[in-house]
């Protein structure tokens, strides 16, 4: 498995990957603390794409180095 994305923690993950938010984000704070990658994009400030798992079927997007994988 490839990794693309880096994450706060050092480690690589990729789309389809379980990840954790980071303690410093909104969305950790609000109780959406883990989703799975959908999906990427070119630009590095929204560039991973994660379906939230205490919010249905929202999306939330991020730098790469907001979330690591669980």
């Amino acid at each position: 498995m490839t990794h693309d994305l880096i994450g706060y923690d050092g480690n690589g993950y990729s789309i389809g990957a379980r990840v954790e938010l980071h303690p410093g984000l909104d969305w950790w704070m609000r109780g959406a603390r883990y989703g799975t990658v959908v999906g990427t994009r070119s630009t590095t400030d929204d560039r991973v794409i994660v379906t939230l798992d205490a919010a249905g079927d929202r999306k939330f997007s991020a730098p790469a180095d907001r979330f690591r994988a669980i």
